[in-house]
């Protein structure tokens, strides 16, 4: 039941500049990871040996999915290519699992309501699941301080995993190089190969 301090808190962080440009930037930083989510797993997906998935990864259906559901499809995507580049897949998931504790607060912030908590002497955003999160503009920017860590980390792991891969392309291109009866041919075209995964550069992680 909403209380006369209720309106009064809500009214008074409604027209706070700094909570609404704090609110917005999180609702942009959230509509950046989904767009993220969709187009590394289709990206990556391309270096997968299952047709199914890659199908699936560029159907429109992959767009329409909720956030967390985009998450779990891109890590179907990892789990593929560790397993097909024996490569270790762990810590990427681990971080992208994290995704689901920042998207509930994501959710209280953008489809909760204020309250004054009598408790905390200090005013709330509730959701309907009744969790709750602290609304002093502060607040919501330390949450976006959260999410762009969380950002930072995932890609940062997404090109330990994407080193690891070019490694295992690196490996395979030796040992075809060094077979004693290779044809001519592939002798050129794994030449080839080596310099260019010589001259590939590191990627940089992308900023949001």
């Amino acid at each position: 039941m909403e209380t006369p301090a209720d309106r009064v808190v809500a009214e008074i962080l409604r027209a706070e500049d700094l909570f609404l440009i704090e609110v917005g930037r999180l609702t942009l930083l959230f509509s950046r990871i989904e767009d993220c989510l969709v187009n590394d797993a289709r990206q990556l997906a391309a270096l997968s040996e299952d047709e199914k998935l890659k199908e699936e990864a560029a159907s429109p259906a992959l767009v329409q999915m909720r956030v967390l559901e985009k998450r779990d499809f891109l890590k179907r995507v990892y789990v593929d290519i560790a397993r097909y580049y024996a490569v270790d897949h762990c810590r990427v998931d681990r971080i992208l699992n994290e995704l689901g504790n920042i998207n509930k607060l994501r959710r209280t912030v953008v489809h909760g309501w204020i309250r004054w908590s009598e408790a905390d002497k200090k005013p709330v955003m509730v959701d309907s699941r009744g969790q709750t999160i602290p609304a002093w503009p502060k607040d919501v920017l330390d949450l976006n301080m959260k999410v762009l860590a969380w950002y930072e980390a995932y890609y940062e792991e997404q090109l330990v995993v994407m080193a690891s891969v070019m490694a295992a392309y690196r490996s395979f291109v030796e040992r075809l190089s060094g077979h004693p009866k290779l044809h001519p041919a592939l002798q050129e075209l794994t030449k080839e190969l080596k310099a260019r995964l010589d001259a590939e550069e590191v990627p940089q992680v992308p900023r949001p």
